[in-house]
């Protein structure tokens, strides 16, 4: 008996170090709770019982928030006449949502998005104060100079200042969703050695301020072994250096289940010996939203139009987390969005002039229903994350 325990150990001792996997990180995105709370929103749990948002999520077994940021927030900082509320997901938000996260003991996901609003594939734009910063140089060359300086001390002074309140984030995504690059017109993808120059200056800040933050490059469409073959090929080419990849994975947009994506990681785990995050994950409750329009996601790709119900949720969820905590290399889900619960006042932005909510596109799409009531997906979630 003895010296097959020694055997044993022996043997694990031998293994890769990510053999021994931690617990699967499970939780999701709630960057928008101060301004869902100052519009009254309401969490309850399962019983009808209201309570704190995050400490019900804990409860329930969330064990990592997502919490993004941008550089101002509030009227004219918007685009195409859309802009995000004052106060909200700007720099003192995200402090007091990192002192709320940690306060429950939950680890933290951070992504800056370099930009005043949204940012994905088709938009990238610098925050309004970089591009007065670059309008008064003489030329191209000069901007491209400050602008890789500005990456790098904004990544740097965000981070340590998350480090210096004692909320250190376990991981930092450089952008969101930069499949097509970021800080466009500089660092798009058709440049590669200018959007390189990009990513090593918001790495280096990063590390500068927190060297065990673990960096996170997060492109769209999870499953799409091509387009990450293609993009993180040309970032291992220009010298650029991460320690995740992310991934978002809605079956809607990817026409994928969760058996191909966990082929997906397979094969990206083995290509560039890197674990991997979901960034985003997001599945109907409902197939319509509680005006009675479709929702951002207007089905759930390959999976049957029934499954659009709470049980149908539940067992999407219960697949992709218990797959997720089975592969060797994936660290865990953050799921979009778990708190942007149906609310009168609270819409995908605000309308320029009026301040009135746009629609709240992903209402059906929560891990609460219409009326902030907790919904059977959360009743599994601990199985997966203890």
């Amino acid at each position: 008996m003895q010296r097959r325990t020694l055997l044993a150990a022996a043997l694990a001792s031998a293994l890769p170090a990510h053999a021994a996997k931690a617990p699967l990180l499970a939780g999701g995105d709630i960057s928008a709770l101060s301004w869902m709370e100052r519009a009254g929103a309401v969490y309850r749990d399962r019983d009808g019982t209201p309570g704190d948002c995050l400490a019900l999520l804990k409860r329930y077994g969330h064990n990592i928030v997502r919490i993004r940021m941008y550089d101002r927030t509030g009227p004219g900082t918007g685009q195409d006449g859309w802009y995000w509320p004052e106060g909200s997901m700007d720099l003192a938000d995200v402090l007091r949502l990192a002192r709320r996260a940690k306060a429950q003991g939950m680890q933290i996901q951070f992504t800056l998005h370099y930009s005043d609003f949204w940012t994905n594939a088709k938009t990238q734009e610098l925050p309004g104060t970089w591009r007065k910063s670059l309008a008064d140089l003489p030329d191209d060359a000069a901007r491209f100079e400050r602008l890789v300086a500005l990456v790098e001390a904004r990544s740097r002074r965000v981070v340590k200042a998350l480090v210096d309140q004692g909320t250190p984030p376990e991981f930092v995504s450089l952008g969101n969703e930069i499949e097509a690059g970021l800080l466009y017109p500089w660092g798009r993808t058709s440049d590669w050695p200018r959007l390189g120059a990009l990513l090593k200056a918001g790495y280096a800040g990063v590390k500068a301020a927190h060297p065990q933050a673990q960096v996170v490059l997060h492109l769209d469409d999870g499953g799409n072994e091509a387009k990450y073959i293609d993009w993180f090929d040309h970032a291992r080419a220009q010298g650029v250096r991460w320690d995740v990849i992310g991934a978002s994975y809605y079956p809607f947009w990817t026409q994928k289940n969760v058996s191909q994506l966990m082929r997906f990681c397979d094969t990206l785990s083995a290509r560039y010996d890197s674990d991997l995050l979901i960034m985003e994950a997001g599945f109907n409750f409902a197939p319509l939203r509680q005006d009675g329009w479709p929702g951002q996601l207007e089905h759930n790709g390959p999976y049957p139009a029934h499954m659009s119900s709470p049980e149908g949720q539940r067992d999407f969820m219960a697949e992709l987390l218990g797959a997720c905590k089975a592969h060797p290399r994936v660290l865990g889900v953050l799921y979009w969005d778990p708190i942007f619960i149906a609310n009168r006042n609270v819409g995908w932005a605000l309308k320029e002039g009026t301040g009135e909510p746009g629609p709240n596109v992903v209402s059906n799409t929560t891990l609460f229903d219409f009326k902030g009531r907790a919904l059977p997906v959360l009743d599994i979630w601990k199985q997966y994350t203890q």
